[in-house]
Order: C-alpha cells, then structure tokens, then sequence
C-alpha cells in the first residue's frame, strides 16, 4: 500500500507563547516535528513524505528541507484548509494526514493505522479518542460537543476530497501515543513525562527480548510489516503473471518476443514504485522468454537485467512529481528498452539488429502508453 504522508506543520502556535515555531518547540531538546518525522521514515507503507508549512512556519519549511525532506507552502489558514489545498495542488491520492505535533507517535502504530484505513474500504479514516482516555492523561481536551476528539491522524483518498461529504469511518482508540499533542506549556510537560515512561517501558521490554523474546512479544512487533511483505510477494507475483499474459499479445514484429509482456511491469513501476516495477519487468521477461523457448539463448539474461533496469528507473523518476512525473517516467523507460536492441547484436549480427530497433521502439512505446494511460486512469483509486 503506497501511502504520502502529509504532516500539517503550519499552524501558528499562539497557545505555546514565545516566539518559537510550535512544531520546533523542544521535547527533550528535540523539535516535536523531529519525532513525527522519525516515526514516518521508519513506517511499512509510507512512501513519501511532505511537510506543509506556511508563512507561520517558515523555519520548520527550512528545517524540514535541511533534512532532505519535500516541503509544500500552505495559506496557513486552518488545518482543514491546508489540509485541502496541499491535497489538491499536489494532485495526491490516498494521503496520511499527521499533525506535526504528536511527539509520542510509533511507527507500529502508524502501520496499525494503515492497516485499519484498508480494512474499513471507506473514503476517509479519522483516529480518535475518547473523552475518558484524554482525561486519564490529566489534559484538557477541546469537545466542541462531542464525546470523541480527533488526534490529528487521519487517511484520505484524496481524488474525494472534492466530495461535499465524505463517507468516514471513526477509529477509537486508546493508546497514550496519540493523545498527547503540544499546545500548552503544560502538555509540553506532560508529553516528556509520559515520553520518560514510554522509553521506560521499552528498555523494560528490550531487556526481556535481550533475555529471549516471547512468541506475543515479537508478533505484536513484526505482524505488521510481515502483513505488508506477503502482500507485496503476493502482487509482484499476480503482475508477473500478467507480464506471461501480455506475452501472447503480439503487435507487428519479425521476432515473437516483442509483445505486451511489459505493460504490467511498467504500471507496477508507476503505481507501486522501483522496486516493485524492478522485480515485475526483469520476472517478466524471464518468465516470458522462457514460454517462448529461449529465441536469444543465454542473451536474455542481461536483456533481463536490462528490462529491470528500465522498470526500476520508471518507478524512481515517478516519484519525482506526483501530478506529471508519470511522463518523463515513461520515456526514460521506453529509452532504455528499445536500446537493449544492442543484447541482440551477438546472435542476430549489426543489420539484423538495427533492423529490429524499430520494431522494439514500437513495442516499448505500446507497452509504456498502455500502463500509462492504465495508471492515471485509476492512481489513488484502488489499494493492491
């Protein structure tokens, strides 16, 4: 599940006091946003980041950039505002949406949040907490009439965010991680406390794993991430199986392996990223030279490398642009494709092979059209 991360930093913080951006304020002499960031990078399922700051906000935009990180400048309006605006001008599909102000969140539990938004098949997911749980922290929640307070997660697809209501699933939950967010003074107090007590715990539970881990302590760890590993073995291996499919689709050409046998490595690329677009082009193509006999012999083996070459190189300059890299994307990999015409040169000889380039050109064009058009058709629309 490729997910973008969208981390609202551009509130203005005046509860805080000082003159210090809200999502900078130290927690245990580190920015809050830091924390947020951390558990991000290191969550199964999140494949880009973006910190949207705002004219509120300009050193944590600059921050956010020194630590490699893409940046977005929002009105500063409010947090739905921003939220919305970021969504629509970035043209982004299911989003992660994080207020930069949670120091407590875990990267399980942003899985576990994942996990949930694919399970409930809704439009939109909003984690929330109780009234109960809030007050057990000894902090003051806002209700504005309701007995649920948002925690500032939330999962949206967003080509709906343009819908006048979207059909939302509520998950309550209790975990202290996401109750405590910096707006006072004195949540700042009790988010190093409670942080003290966290780490306490995990040093409790790391000297037990030291001791040799139970079978629930490691499950509880990893379940998720193996969750995400089998799905993603599971649809390499459907795309590759498609790649043998694509190979009985032949358009005009003097040798049977030009076929449609790489449209789905391409979308696989696109859609899911280089790794994935990597292993479905190279499988692919071995799979599919080896049903029709071998024509190059030991040549397609660096024909495949070749081939994972070009999905992998699809996937990463994709990921450049959201909204247009799609087409810089599609020419690098037709590019690198109709020049593995050179491969052939050992068993086919210089005429024959530069005779064959065009045909190549033709079928790499094909095969990069159909998984384009196929991917901008449903980008944001579907989880595989």
């Amino acid at each position: 599940m490729g997910v973008v991360a969208l981390v609202m930093a551009g509130g203005t913080g005046t509860r805080m006091g000082g003159s210090e951006e809200k999502p900078l304020v130290k927690v245990r002499g580190k920015p809050v946003i830091d924390y947020v960031l951390d558990a991000l990078k290191n969550a199964a399922g999140i494949d880009r980041i973006i910190v949207a700051a705002s004219k509120h906000t300009p050193q944590t935009a600059r921050r956010a950039k020194g630590l490699s990180f893409e940046t977005f400048e929002t009105l500063g309006l409010d947090f739905v505002s921003d939220m919305r605006q970021a969504i629509k001008d970035l043209g982004l599909g299911e989003v992660l949406v994080i207020s930069a102000d949670l120091p407590l969140v875990s990267s399980e539990f942003i899985e576990h949040v994942l996990g949930r938004y694919e399970q409930c098949g809704k439009p939109c997911l909003s984690v929330m907490v109780t009234e109960e749980s809030y007050g057990k922290t000894g902090l003051k929640a806002e209700l504005g009439g309701s007995h649920l307070i948002p925690t500032g997660i939330n999962v949206i697809d967003g080509e709906k965010i343009d819908d006048p209501e979207l059909e939302q699933e509520n998950f309550i939950t209790t975990a202290e991680e996401v109750v405590v967010n910096i707006n006072t003074p004195e949540d700042l107090q009790k988010a190093e406390l409670l942080l003290d007590q966290i780490e306490g715990r995990r040093r409790r539970m790391n000297s037990r794993l030291e001791m040799g881990p139970t079978l629930t302590e490691k499950s509880q760890k990893t379940a998720i991430r193996k969750e995400s590993k089998a799905y993603r073995a599971a649809r390499i291996s459907m795309f590759s199986a498609l790649c043998v499919i694509g190979s009985f689709i032949h358009p005009p050409s003097p040798i049977q392996t030009v076929a449609f046998d790489s449209s789905p490595g391409f979308f696989a690329a696109l859609y899911f990223g280089a790794i994935d677009g990597l292993l479905v082009t190279g499988i692919g193509h071995m799979i599919t030279s080896i049903v029709n006999g071998l024509p190059l012999g030991i040549l397609h083996l660096p024909i495949t490398l070749g081939m994972a070459s070009a999905g992998g190189a699809m996937g990463l300059v994709n990921r450049t642009n959201y909204r247009w890299g799609f087409i810089p994307a599609a020419i690098c990999a037709i590019t690198i494709n109709t020049t593995l015409f050179v491969m052939a040169i050992p068993a086919l000889g210089w005429a024959a092979a530069i005779a064959f380039a065009p045909f190549l050109l033709l079928a790499s064009t094909m095969n990069g059209a159909v998984a384009t058009l196929a991917y901008v058709s449903v980008r944001g629309r579907i989880r595989i």
